[in-house]
């Protein structure tokens, strides 16, 4: 990207200006960064007593995304700023700290499209320009200091419209875009925007806090106090398993996101009850060779950075200390009679779960080998494995969609025997399109063997009155039943957990909750090609399971 030439004998640095900016933009490969980018400088730049509003529209059938803001928007120097390749951030300059940085965001919308069009009105007047993704490539093979032309459609028109801008994205590469994705996104990352308003469609992002069964604060000692300030670490402990989006620690500077992270413990016991936040305003007053900040906006700090490590050990400690004591409480509540009880009931609605589905793996194993022609080698296949199963490899193309809980593990050190096998390596799935890297390969007979390879499991839990009657934990394939809540504690009253209306109930919710797990398995597989197909396979399923348990009724 860089050369070095000679003037007057003076040796210099330059920079090839298109292959820059495309380096950049290769940094944004999901739709949820890219709006992210966009929504964030809505919810930022904004002036003195404006409550920052912004709409997001997907459609995915045009292939574009708009983002509309009412924040400060840009006069014409002020779009000449935002068009210069790692140019300072103008509020940071001016000593209001913020998310940015050196202006590598404006490449982001050429990770996943083709055009960028910007509609900005400052103090009245209004301007639009545009830039597309050809126009750079063009000037690949070019001068490497000859800058790039961006199309000005309007310049500094009069007009009667408040400050705001207009984000046009268009001609997207991506095959869809996940609205659902980008809602939780945007929802994880309001926090320390309260006073913003934020819709996607027709959906309004709220903050949501799942139900708290503790929280507890950590400052650091002096030796830590040091090295990462006089800092306060908040962990929430959630009644029920959160999801992935939603666990960790959430790392800010100066009220400004850039890392949630568990620190170590991802993976580990009760780690998925654990989230909070901790704000470290000396990681922007760092001066280290190397910067505790990644300019690719990957939602990460850079782990080389010294002040970082400081931060990761004071968090990884903690929160180790809270998923122990989880881990303990958890274990003692098991051991206790009523838990016993509950466990044999889980294992009667496991065994019909799991006989369903058995059965409903073995219709699909034989509709794929008759669909494609073959003979049924259904017989030649262990029972419950499942044909496109991959792990982390570099045979066949695959997707990574956690970077731990995969089989397998660094090093050369081997599981105990007869010990589930280590899942520190990522988690992959079969690609989402035909140009994704070879990072898997077939999970061998002997490698299925994680839990959640196996069937479901069912466990009663408390998870408290807020929380939902019932919730399906993907990894470890867990059906859990709400035990705090009011309708099953309405069942039980004060009557035994072995009462026939309440064992009743818990059917009906395990069953349930079966039948939304298995089609969401299914819709992760991109099985559904309609946007009924769920709802079909959820009747079906609840439909088959009830004939399989008709005889626990009567019981």
């Amino acid at each position: 990207m860089t050369s070095l030439t000679t003037s007057d004998n003076q040796l210099v640095v330059k920079t090839h200006i298109a292959r820059d900016l495309l380096q950049n933009a290769a940094l944004f490969q999901t739709d949820k960064k890219v709006v992210w980018e966009y929504v964030s400088n809505g919810l930022q730049y904004i002036d003195d007593g404006t409550n920052p509003i912004v709409r997001v529209r997907l459609d995915s059938k045009k292939r574009m995304i708009a983002i509309e803001d009412n924040g400060s928007g840009m006069d014409w120097n002020g779009l000449h700023n935002f068009f210069i390749m790692h140019g300072e951030n103008i509020d940071r300059k001016q000593g209001r700290p913020g998310r940015g940085r050196f202006g590598t965001g404006k490449s982001a919308a050429f990770g996943i499209a083709d055009i960028l069009r910007l509609t900005t009105i400052r103090n009245k007047m209004l301007s639009k320009v545009e830039l597309q993704k050809k126009d750079v490539e063009s000037y690949i093979k070019k001068d490497p200091e000859e800058p790039i032309p961006v199309r000005c459609l309007i310049k500094e028109q009069p007009c009667n419209l408040p400050n705001g801008t207009l984000v046009e994205i268009e001609d997207i590469h991506l095959k869809t875009l996940d609205q659902a994705g980008i809602i939780k996104f945007i929802e994880r990352n309001l926090t320390k925007w309260r006073n913003a308003t934020v819709f996607v469609n027709n959906h309004e992002c709220e903050i949501v806090e799942p139900p708290l069964a503790e929280t507890r604060e950590f400052k650091p000692n002096e030796e830590e106090k040091e090295k990462i300030g006089n800092v306060t670490l908040t962990i929430k402990i959630a009644a029920a398993p959160l999801d992935e989006e939603m666990r960790g620690i959430a790392i800010f500077a100066n009220e400004v996101w850039h890392e949630t992270t568990l620190a170590g413990n991802e993976g580990r016991e009760m780690s998925q009850h654990i989230y909070g936040e901790i704000d470290v305003p000396l990681l922007d007053d760092d001066k280290s060779p190397i910067s505790p900040f990644d300019l690719s906006r990957s939602l990460h700090l850079n782990p080389n950075n010294d002040l970082v490590q400081a931060i990761y050990a004071f968090i990884g400690h903690k929160v180790d200390i809270v998923r122990r004591d989880l881990v303990k409480k958890y274990k003692d509540m098991k051991a206790s009679e009523e838990a016993k009880r509950f466990a044999k009931q889980a294992e009667t609605i496991a065994k019909i779960i799991n006989d369903d589905f058995n059965d409903f793996r073995d219709r699909v194993a034989k509709a794929k080998a008759k669909s494609a022609g073959s003979f049924d080698q259904r017989g030649q296949k262990n029972k419950g494995e499942d044909q496109d199963d991959l792990v982390f490899g570099s045979e066949l193309p695959a997707d990574i969609i956690e970077p731990s809980g995969g089989l397998g593990a660094d090093g050369s050190g081997m599981p105990s025997e007869g010990k589930i096998p280590r899942t520190l390596k990522p988690l992959v799935s079969p690609p989402a399109s035909s140009e994704a890297n070879k990072i898997g390969r077939p999970a061998s007979e002997n490698a299925i063997r994680s839990k959640s390879r196996g069937g479901f499991h069912v466990e009663f839990r408390p998870m408290g009155i807020d929380e939902q009657r019932a919730r399906y934990v993907r990894e470890e394939r867990i059906i859990l039943i709400n035990t705090d809540h009011p309708q099953l504690l309405a069942a039980k009253g004060t009557k035994s957990i072995d009462d026939p209306l309440f064992q009743k109930l818990s059917y009906e919710i395990a069953f349930a909750e079966y039948a939304i797990a298995l089609s969401s398995e299914l819709a992760s597989r991109d099985q559904y090609m309609e946007i009924s197909d769920p709802i079909i396979d959820i009747r079906d399923t609840i439909n088959r399971i009830a004939r399989k348990a008709a005889h626990l009724y009567s019981q």
